[in-house]
């Protein structure tokens, strides 16, 4: 207990630290600042590329981490979306028809590229791992980490959440979220052979990747790093795929399966495939499961 707790108090600091920071500054100064998440995070995923380099120059260590972070995608995203259609199968409210939309390829083409940003933004960091930049190592992924956090934690002073909380589905999908991940981990464990802890944490991330990547990393090494940033990428490319497809007739399904994303990256996607009546519910379940994840990586950590 005294591991997992000293291991959470900086990242619940950071947050912490963050929110207090909000409240007292100008709405502008939080707007101007948010403006700063996405470059941290290429720059965050620049270093894990760094950190992670010797895993991903390999090309046969490569191929098995790759095959790995698959399974465990496939199944955290598909088992979440099984029990909600399971659980929650009344009618959702009607999102108003989008699939002809003229903006539809421009918000998909934005998703999807600045997934293939963070792709490159690894392989950057890969890449420079072999050069040896030893004035790099000025900068920690642990630094930048904290950073995140606080920014995130200004960020959610904009969140009103009102009486939404009150709503059976804002109650129900963040938990169905986790329940189908951790079943999607245990699935995942058997299917490569991985410990059950190591498969909790590793499904834990929610596809948050900088956070997910870092934590493991600092307690399985950086193969199991490598693993967990890719699972989490691979999540946040299915979500938007399955939002893309599927978001106007299954909001909550794509919604949920969005993770801790739907805050944040996959925010706008949502708003325009689910229709503006879902985003409380995005804004509120991708702020549960980012303030879930931390803690449930840790505790699994603290157990593997």
């Amino acid at each position: 207990m005294h591991q997992i707790l000293s291991s959470i108090l900086p990242l619940l600091l950071s947050l912490s630290a963050g929110y207090a920071l909000g409240l007292v500054l100008p709405h502008r100064h939080i707007r101007h600042g948010s403006r700063l998440l996405t470059p941290l995070i290429w720059l965050l995923l620049f270093y894990c590329g760094k950190e992670f380099g010797h895993v991903l120059d390999d090309g046969a260590a490569l191929g098995n981490t790759l095959l790995t972070a698959l399974v465990y995608a496939s199944f955290t995203t598909m088992l979440p979306w099984g029990l909600i259609v399971l659980f929650m199968r009344q009618p959702a409210a009607a999102a108003p028809p989008s699939d002809d939309s003229p903006t539809d390829a421009p918000h998909l083409l934005h998703a999807l590229r600045d997934c293939l940003l963070a792709l490159g933004m690894v392989g950057a960091g890969a890449v420079v791992s072999r050069w040896g930049w030893n004035w790099l190592d000025t900068i920690s992924t642990t630094q930048l980490l904290y950073l995140l956090i606080a920014l995130v934690g200004s960020e959610l002073v904009e969140v009103n959440i009102g009486k939404a909380w009150r709503a059976p589905d804002v109650v129900m999908i963040p938990i169905l979220v986790i329940l189908g991940s951790m079943a999607g981990g245990l699935v995942a464990a058997v299917c490569t052979g991985e410990g059950i802890w190591t498969s909790l944490a590793l499904s834990s991330g929610f596809g948050w990747v900088t956070l997910s990547s870092i934590l493991v990393s600092s307690k399985l090494g950086s193969t199991y790093g490598a693993i967990a940033m890719l699972t989490d990428l691979f999540r946040e490319l299915m979500a938007i795929m399955m939002l893309y497809l599927l978001g106007a007739r299954c909001s909550r399904e794509a919604i949920g399966i969005c993770g801790a994303t739907a805050l944040d990256a996959t925010l706008p996607l949502i708003r325009l495939k689910c229709g503006t009546s879902h985003v409380t519910l995005a804004l509120i379940s991708g702020f549960v499961l980012t303030l879930t994840s931390p803690v449930l990586i840790m505790i699994a950590l603290a157990s593997a």
